[in-house]
C-alpha cells in the first residue's frame, strides 16, 4: 500500500488511524489462522491476551473464606449475600440466587452475571439474577471492586488520577477478570451447580467483562455479552475514550484487534447484543467488530456459536426481546434443554422487592482487614530485579534486564505501517550553521535541526529531544563555554506529537489513554522515534566518529533514558537528564508496562559504564543504581548537580 501524501497532523488521528489499521491488518483473511494452526497459536495468544490484562502471570490463589452475610427469599427464588477473597484481605461481595424449592443436592445449570455500572451492582441489577433462579437456572451476582461498599478503583485512568498503572502494567479491566475468575470459583464451589453447565452475562462494563472473562477462563460454556465489547478505532475517532470506563479496555500491549482475543471463546458460543442508537457503540462500530469476530469463528468451523443480536433502543436491554434471546440461547448453549420464559423487565418493576438493608453485603462494613482499595500493586507489585552476586555478573545482570524491558515494554517499537524517512529541507550559514530535516512514521511528521559551528568541526554533538528553538537555545546557554573551545553541535529532535502537532498537558491523560488502546502512548512513542531516527542520524553527514550526548528534559528525560538503554550505543559518551521524575509512580510520562520491567531508577543503573548526569534529581531514590554502577566499577559516572551547565562541564572534554 501507497503511503497517502498529507501527513496525520495531531496524535488523537495518529491513534485512530493506528486503530484502524490494526483492525484492517487483523481482519484480513490471510491473518486468520484455521483450525490446525490455531491449537498450535492459542496458548500464545491466550499469553499474550493475559499479558495484555495485566494477569501474566496470575497472583497466586488464595483460600476465597467465602462467607455467608445473611440470606432473603422472594416469588421463585431464595438468596443468600456472600462475601469473599479476592487475594488476602481483599474482599468483594456477591448474590447467590437459587430456584425456589429445588434442594441443594439437585444440579442446576448456572449463570455468573457481571455488574454494569449501577451504584451497586447485586441490587442494580438483582433482577437478572431473579429472572434466572425463576427459570430454573442458579445465579452468582457479584459486585465490581468499587460497587456497593467495596473500596477499590477502575475509573482512575479515564479520570486522570491514577497515569503510573500505565507503566505498571495494570488494567482495571484485568482486575475484574481476576474478580470475575474468582466469583467463578465461588460460584462452582456452591452446592447445586453443575460445572459443566455455566455461562456468562452482563450489560455495559459487565458485557466487557463478560465477554473478557470466557476468553480467559475455559470453565465457561457460553457468553452473552451487552453493550460492552468492540474494537477501539471508532471509539477513538468519536472521541468516546473517555466515556467508557477503565474497565471496558485492556492494554494492547501487542498490538492486536480484540477480534483476535474473541478466537479465544471458540468453540464455545458467544452471543453480540447491542442497541442501534447507542452513544458509546455506532452500529458501523460494532457491526464492523462482529464482522472479524464471526470470521474467525468460521475460519475455526464454529461460525453458528458466534452470532449478533441488534435492537432498537439506547444504551441498555431496553425491551424483553433482548433478555428473552439471552435466556434461549443459554437454554441451548448452557443447559442444553428448555426452560420457562421469565419477564425480567416486569420483575425489575414489582414492589415487593426487599429493602436496600435486606440486600446489601456489608452494610457499610466490610470485613476487616480489607486490602482492595491496594489491588493495583498486589496485582502489579514494583519489579524486584536481583543485583549481581560478583562483578564478573554485572554485564550478564545487565543484558538480562535490558532484554527483558525490550519483550515486555517496546514489543511494538518496530511495528510500523510506514518506515521511517528523514529529508534534507536545507542549510542556513550564519554565526553557526543551521541544518534542517524533515523526518516522517507512520505519516507523522518530525523534525530535525543541526546546529553546528561554520566550519564543521568533529567535536562532540549533543542529542537533544524537544521543540527545536526552546531545546537549542537551552542547549546553546548550557554548553556556551564548549561552543568554540570544544566546538560542540547540537542535534534537536522535534518527534511525533511536538511542534505544531504539540497537545496539551490537559489533554495528557486522554491520549495516555488512547495510545494504551493501541500499544503506543505519547512517552512509548518518544522512544519509538529515537529508536527509528538513529540509524539515519548516525548516516548524516560529519556525524560519524564524533562522541555523542544525550540530553532530555522531563519527558525527555524519560524517553532518552530508556531509548540509550535499548540503544547501547558505544558512541554515546555521556548521557544528560534534567528533571528526571523519581519513578513512573510520580509522573504523566508513561511508557506501557515500562515499571514492571524496569522503573527508572533501574533504568539509570543499566547505563553503566556510561557516564550519567542528573539535574535536578530531588527525591530519587538510585541505591539499586549506585549498587548496580559499583559492580561495573565504575560507580563514579554517575553525578547529581543542580544545572545543565555544570552536568555539561563534567561530561563535555
Amino acid at each position: 500500500m501507497e503511503p497517502q501524501q498529507s501527513p496525520i497532523g495531531n496524535l488523537h488521528d495518529y491513534y485512530a488511524d493506528r486503530a484502524r489499521w490494526i483492525a484492517e491488518r487483523d481482519g484480513r483473511d490471510a491473518a486468520l489462522p484455521d483450525a490446525q494452526a490455531w491449537r498450535k497459536l492459542r496458548p500464545t495468544i491466550h499469553r499474550w491476551f493475559m499479558a495484555s490484562l495485566g494477569l501474566d502471570p496470575l497472583p497466586e490463589a488464595c483460600d476465597l473464606r467465602a462467607a455467608e452475610m445473611g440470606a432473603f427469599a422472594g416469588p421463585g427464588y431464595t438468596a443468600k449475600k456472600l462475601a469473599y477473597q479476592l487475594l488476602p484481605d481483599c474482599w468483594g461481595s456477591a448474590h447467590l440466587y437459587r430456584p425456589e424449592g429445588v434442594p441443594d443436592d439437585r444440579a442446576t445449570p448456572a449463570v455468573l452475571y457481571a455488574c454494569g455500572h449501577q451504584p451497586s451492582g447485586v441490587i442494580g441489577y438483582r433482577h437478572h439474577a431473579v429472572a434466572w433462579a425463576r427459570r430454573g437456572y442458579t445465579c452468582l451476582i457479584f459486585d465490581t471492586i468499587e460497587q456497593h461498599d467495596n473500596p477499590g478503583d477502575h475509573h482512575g485512568l479515564n479520570r486522570g488520577a491514577t497515569p503510573q498503572w500505565i507503566a505498571m502494567g495494570y488494567t482495571p479491566c484485568g482486575a475484574e477478570v481476576y474478580n470475575g475468575m474468582r466469583a467463578l470459583a465461588l460460584l462452582l464451589e456452591q452446592p447445586g451447580v453443575d460445572p459443566q453447565r455455566v455461562g456468562v452475562t452482563g450489560i455495559s462494563g459487565g458485557g466487557a467483562q463478560s465477554f473478557l472473562l470466557a476468553a480467559a477462563d475455559g470453565r465457561l460454556r457460553a457468553v452473552a455479552t451487552v453493550a460492552g465489547v468492540s474494537s477501539p478505532a471508532l471509539a477513538i475517532r468519536n472521541g468516546l475514550v473517555q466515556s467508557h470506563c477503565g474497565c471496558m479496555y485492556m492494554h494492547n500491549r501487542y498490538g492486536h484487534d480484540v477480534s483476535l482475543y474473541s478466537a479465544l471463546v471458540a468453540p464455545r458460543a458467544v452471543l453480540y447484543c447491542y442497541a442501534r442508537h447507542d452513544p458509546l457503540y455506532s452500529p458501523a462500530e460494532y457491526r464492523d467488530f462482529y464482522k472479524r469476530s464471526r470470521a474467525r469463528f468460521e475460519r475455526l468451523g464454529y461460525g453458528e456459536c458466534c452470532v449478533l443480536y441488534e435492537y432498537d433502543g439506547p444504551h441498555g436491554y431496553n425491551h424483553r426481546g433482548t433478555t428473552d434471546t439471552i435466556h434461549h440461547w443459554f437454554d441451548q448453549h448452557v443447559a442444553g434443554e428448555a426452560h420457562p420464559d421469565v419477564d425480567t423487565l416486569a420483575i425489575a418493576a414489582e414492589q415487593d422487592a426487599p429493602d436496600e438493608a435486606t440486600l446489601s453485603v456489608f452494610h457499610g462494613q466490610t470485613p476487616q482487614p480489607n486490602r482492595l482499595h491496594l489491588l493495583p500493586d498486589l496485582i502489579a507489585p514494583r519489579p524486584q530485579i536481583r543485583l549481581p552476586d560478583r562483578v564478573e555478573q554485572w554485564n550478564e545482570t545487565r543484558q538480562s534486564v535490558i532484554e527483558r524491558i525490550r519483550s515486555e515494554a517496546f514489543q511494538l517499537i518496530d511495528d510500523v505501517q510506514y518506515p521511517q524517512t528523514l529529508d534534507h529541507l536545507g542549510r542556513y550559514v550564519g554565526d553557526t550553521n543551521l541544518d534542517r530535516y524533515r523526518g516522517r512514521l507512520d505519516l507523522m511528521d518530525q523534525e530535525l535541526a543541526l546546529l553546528s559551528s561554520r566550519d564543521d568541526g568533529q567535536g562532540p554533538l549533543v542529542v537533544v529531544i524537544g521543540e527545536r528553538r526552546q531545546v537549542a537555545t537551552a542547549v546553546a546557554a548550557a554548553t556556551r563555554d564548549h561552543l568554540t573551545s570544544a566546538d560542540v553541535s547540537i542535534l534537536a529532535i522535534q518527534p511525533r506529537a511536538a511542534g505544531f502537532a504539540a497537545f496539551r498537558e490537559d489533554q495528557r491523560a486522554h491520549l495516555n489513554r488512547e495510545g494504551c488502546l493501541v500499544g503506543l502512548p505519547p512517552t512509548t512513542m518518544m522512544v519509538q522515534d529515537l529508536h527509528h531516527l538513529w540509524p539515519a542520524i548516525k548516516a548524516l553527514p560529519g556525524i560519524q566518529n564524533r562522541k555523542l550526548y544525550l540530553y532530555g528534559v522531563g519527558e525527555g528525560a524519560v524517553a532518552m533514558l530508556y531509548h540509550a538503554v535499548l540503544r547501547q550505543d558505544p558512541d554515546v559518551a555521556g548521557v544528560i537528564l534534567e528533571a528526571l521524575p523519581a519513578s513512573f509512580d510520580s509522573t504523566p510520562f508513561q511508557i506501557l508496562n515500562a515499571r514492571q520491567a524496569a522503573d527508572i531508577p533501574h533504568a539509570v543503573g543499566l547505563l553503566a559504564p556510561t557516564a550519567v548526569a542528573l539535574v535536578r534529581a530531588e527525591g530519587l531514590s538510585f541505591d539499586w543504581s549506585w549498587a548496580h554502577r559499583a559492580h561495573a566499577r565504575c560507580r563514579g559516572h554517575l553525578f547529581e548537580t543542580s544545572t545543565p551547565a555544570k552536568a555539561f562541564s563534567h561530561l563535555l572534554p
